[in-house]
């Protein structure tokens, strides 16, 4: 499987919330092995992975589209406008780069961003994450 993924350095994606113990949320770490591990984050502690597994080739296919599609749009380093009080974050780190997604707080209405059409950077993230929720079953 490793032959027919584009990784070559591992895949880390954040889906945090801030709040009064900072940012709390989950950390997906996808290996060029397809191996895949995933965590919970508490303030700046990533806690030992509580869920692990390995890609079916259907899951390698839908990654490697979506992260060909992001390369093709160079994403960003920093998205959404400046971070706001208890607001979501997103963060994509791959290969030394790293893009991130400032959202409104869970309380506004997270399925906004979600209405731009195409290819937007910031729906290829939120759908990002909520592929690999999907995958990983978390």
């Amino acid at each position: 499987m490793a032959q027919e993924s584009s990784l070559s350095a591992p895949l880390v994606v954040k889906d945090l919330q801030s709040g009064f113990a900072g940012e709390t949320g989950r950390v997906w770490t996808i290996s060029p092995d397809g191996s895949y591990a995933v965590a919970r984050q508490i303030g700046l502690n990533v806690l030992d992975p509580d869920k692990q597994g390995r890609l079916t080739p259907e899951q390698w296919a839908q990654l490697k589209t979506r992260l060909d599609r992001m390369a093709v749009m160079a994403l960003p380093r920093e998205l959404g406008g400046a971070p706001q009080v208890n607001a979501r974050r997103i963060t994509l780190s791959y290969g030394g780069k790293e893009s991130v997604l400032n959202l409104p707080p869970a309380g506004d209405n997270p399925g906004a961003s979600r209405s731009a059409a195409g290819d937007d950077p910031t729906r290829l993230l939120l759908e990002l994450a909520d592929d690999l929720r999907s995958m990983t079953g978390s």
